[in-house]
């Protein structure tokens, strides 16, 4: 039997030899990346007088180099050269990473072209782009047109935009959309040349890709699981949260949201600027904004400054861990943001004083339409996460949102009481005397970012040491108090409160001490709440529009499986909930039958008795010759945990899952069906094919079933194989984890139940429900295959079991299914609900769940 454990060691090898085989692969790259080098360092030896100056005249691009001067080679020399010395080796990483990236993937001839054109049509892009801000004297435009370009990024942005029509659909989404989320962060919030230019590249690259790979152009929306989704929302929001940073860092920058990025920056100004720019007794607009900075100069105010934006990225985090919290944490700051610039660009103006009006006026003017943009670009994104909720899954109790909402409101309140009791006790220690009137219209000054401040005018300033402590640290201390409160609530898998999580942790002690059925480990999966029945024993169930669906049989001694899930409906009905026992076992079922409850069979389950099972026989023909046919292509089948993976493989294990749900017309299945959250289970074992490459092929998990703290079987979840892997693959892995059960002496190796794909028993009185199921098998068939899953699992010899769902009200039978859907499609939309509904082609047999 070949089944491999993964040891640190093999792994380090296998990437080292990985490393040097795509090094060598990669010629064109190490030729780029030694002209760079040497063109910077010859120009940055050449010390600062006529020759240095005719050179970067020569070979640095721009607007008026180009269209005025007609220096039409520079649009292809400035890419060879680094700016400053400080980022020669940044730049040189960016060369061999992103070129040798596409080199792989697209060929020498056709990176080296590719290279040169992306360059040169993007860089001209970059320049009708400036051509149309002059026209439209927009802000910056000017001052940019003299500019001298160095920029070896340029060229590589635009040859990774390319070579991403090349890589698999996942890694092309994903290349895309952060990629292009940081080339139009850095032109919105920086807005140099060089950033224009880089982004016409990118955008050139796009294009060139998809007609050298001869990709039928237009829109094709690629379906991601919700992980996928949240990742990729949870990487724009990082990346917009790191915009303003570029405006702190540049305080020139010309950028369209230049407006709400200078909102963050603190110029800290000292008396003596104060003084300079207010000795001739005259109000200037520089004395205005030096006494209106002068009040928050300190450390508080850079803290308030970037607290916001360690709280989004913060936020960013709990986005890509599927936390409500985070997402309501960046909807609550990205509104924020928009609202004061709004207020800070438009509102104020109109009611300050005089004096105020005509410099915030004036500075509106300014940036012109950039205002309109600054205000629209955190609301538009407020607005997608707004309506990203879906994509996270919904607490099985309690409220999360409200908790932190809650307690955020408390944090502000309690913040705010100490500053006003502290400000209060020394009044004197303000100039002016401060009153309680004055302490209140103060404090928001000391919360919000101090460029938000700028032109307001100066009320009151604190004087004294007390006043001046308190005025410094009631602003961040609020902000590290929010951040607490949203880490803390994210950072628990159940983070709507210890109840849950110590619900969690009784029913896992329940499992280890024995259960019956062969599914009861989904009941520790997220989604799903707790009963306990006050004479032992417990029912996990999930409530979806007043119908209570529980997960399997109830978690009890033998013999009391019936009681308790009658004195379980009992309580539902107290909750006003339809009861509604899914995926329930024959035994089971015939107890509840006997009470008046009625039942109709939902799922075929496969299961395998690994004591003296073999792959001898006629009928085990497939899968013997599955197994053999891996054996001599080197497949290796490794039995691990998902955290004892290497970096590589489980990468691609994300991807291969990631894959398979952007073929499908409709999102991934929930419920009963695992993802990629449930294979991080510390319980849960992987068994995943491998090549002599270390190329993940495909990937299957089991679930324990224990029985006085000793597994005695495992359960089939995921399984889920590459688009291009061997066919038998599967048989291959799942034969393997037969072979290894029955010499470990387990009692049964599940291979899990197909829902939908059992034939509905005409009799009984449950027909509006049986319409309601044939409908949906009928439906979905084509898309996830449950049928041809259920043939394919018959290689196997299994023993077939009936699954069923078993209900108290045939009344309720119409919410029954409609809930059942939305719990195995929790994402659905009604668009392709129209287009599931109205499928109905046969599919082919797939063994890829």
């Amino acid at each position: 039997m070949t089944i491999a454990a993964a040891t640190p060691g093999t792994a380090r090898r296998s990437a080292l030899v990985v490393a040097l085989r795509a090094a060598q692969s990669v010629p064109v790259t190490w030729a780029v990346t030694a002209l760079v080098a040497l063109a910077s360092i010859y120009r940055f030896t050449r010390s600062p007088g006529d020759f240095r100056r005719t050179l970067d005249a020569i070979a640095a691009t721009g607007f008026d180099t180009v269209l005025l001067q007609h220096d039409w080679l520079s649009v292809l020399t400035a890419v060879f050269f680094v700016p400053e010395p400080g980022g020669l080796l940044p730049s040189l990483l960016a060369v061999v990473i992103g070129v040798g990236w596409s080199e792989r993937r697209m060929g020498h001839a056709r990176t080296l072209a590719v290279f040169a054109g992306v360059t040169v049509l993007g860089i001209f892009l970059g320049l009708s782009a400036q051509a149309l801000g002059l026209v439209s004297n927009l802000y910056g435009a000017q001052e940019g047109r003299s500019h001298h370009v160095f920029d070896p990024t340029i060229a590589v942005a635009g040859t990774v935009m390319a070579a991403s029509a090349f890589a698999s659909p996942l890694l092309r989404r994903r290349v895309r959309i952060v990629g292009f989320a940081i080339l139009a962060v850095l032109v919105l919030y920086a807005g140099a040349p060089a950033d224009q230019y880089r982004l016409g590249a990118g955008i050139v690259g796009v294009l060139g890709g998809v007609m050298l790979a001869r990709r039928p152009l237009g829109l094709t929306r690629l379906r991601a699981s919700r992980r996928e989704a949240r990742t990729l929302l949870a990487a724009v929001v990082a990346v917009t949260a790191l915009g303003p940073v570029l405006s702190i860092l540049a305080p020139r920058s010309t950028g369209v949201l230049n407006p709400l990025g200078s909102l963050f920056r603190d110029e800290l100004h000292d008396p003596a600027f104060v003084t300079a720019h207010c000795e001739t007794g005259e109000l200037t607009r520089q004395c205005l904004d030096a006494l209106a900075l002068t009040r928050l100069d300190g450390p508080g105010a850079v803290l308030v400054t970037l607290l916001p934006l360690v709280a989004l990225l913060l936020a960013a985090r709990g986005i890509h861990r599927g936390r409500r919290v985070g997402l309501y944490l960046a909807i609550v700051l990205n509104a924020l943001f928009a609202v004061l610039a709004a207020v800070y660009y438009g509102f104020l103006p109109l009611i300050a004083s005089s004096e105020y009006a005509r410099f915030q006026s004036a500075a509106a003017e300014e940036y012109g339409a950039f205002d309109l943009v600054a205000t629209l670009v955190p609301a538009g994104l407020a607005a997608v996460l707004f309506l990203a909720r879906p994509l996270f899954p919904r607490p099985s109790s309690g409220h999360p949102a409200a908790r932190f909402i809650l307690l955020s409101v408390l944090a502000f309140l309690g913040t705010s009481a100490v500053y006003l009791a502290v400000g209060w006790s020394v009044r004197d220690q303000f100039s002016p005397t401060a009153t309680v009137s004055a302490l209140v219209l103060d404090l928001p000054e000391h919360i919000i970012p101090v460029g938000f401040l700028a032109f307001e005018p100066v009320d009151m300033v604190a004087t004294g040491p007390i006043a001046s402590l308190v005025s410094q640290t009631v602003g961040p201390l609020f902000w590290a108090l929010l951040i607490v409160i949203a880490w803390r609530g994210m950072n628990s898998r159940f983070p709507t409160g210890t109840g849950q999580s110590v619900a969690r942790n009784r029913i896992l002690g329940m499992l280890r001490g024995g259960s019956v059925g062969t599914l009861s480990w989904m009941t520790t999966w997220e989604g799903n709440s707790y009963w306990f029945a006050p004479g032992g024993g417990a029912v996990a169930y999930r409530v979806i529009n007043d119908v209570a669906i529980t997960t399997g049989d109830p978690i009890c001694a033998a013999g009391r499986a019936a009681d308790t899930a009658d004195a379980f409906a009992r309580w539902c009905a107290l909750h006003g909930w339809t009861v509604a026992f899914c995926s329930v076992t024959d035994d089971f079922r015939a107890g509840l039958v006997r009470r008046g409850y009625g039942s109709i069979a939902v799922a075929e389950e496969t299961v395998v008795r690994p004591t003296g099972w073999t792959l001898q026989g006629g009928k085990m023909k497939d899968v013997r010759t599955a197994v053999n046919r891996a054996e001599k292509e080197g497949l290796t089948a490794s039995w691990v945990r998902f955290r004892d993976l290497t970096p590589r493989h489980a990468a691609q294990v994300r991807d291969i899952s990631e894959l398979w749900v952007a073929e499908r017309d409709l999102p991934e299945m929930g419920f009963t069906l695992g993802g990629m959250d449930e294979l991080r289970d510390d319980e849960v074992r992987l068994m995943i094919a491998v090549d002599g490459d270390d190329r993940v092929h495909a990937v299957t998990s089991w679930l324990p079933t224990y029985q006085d703290g000793r597994i005695r079987g495992w359960t089939l979840d995921f399984m889920r194989r590459a688009p291009d892997s061997m066919n038998g693959v599967m048989e291959f892995l799942i034969g393997r984890t037969i072979l290894q059960a029955g010499g470990q002496g387990l009692d049964f190796v599940s291979l899990s139940g197909a829902p939908l794909a059992v034939d509905v028993d005409p009799g009984g009185q449950s027909a509006t429900l049986r319409a309601v199921l044939a409908v949906l098998s009928r439906s979905l068939e084509p898309v996830y295959g449950f049928r041809s899953l259920l043939r394919f699992k018959t290689k196997f010899r299994p023993e077939f079991h009936r699954l069923h769902l078993v209900y108290a009200d045939p009344l309720a039978l119409p919410a029954i299914g409609l809930a059942l859907a939305r719990a195995y499609l929790p994402g659905l939309t009604a668009r392709q609900a129209m287009r599931a509904f109205g499928r109905r082609s046969p599919s082919r047999a797939t063994a890829s769940r």
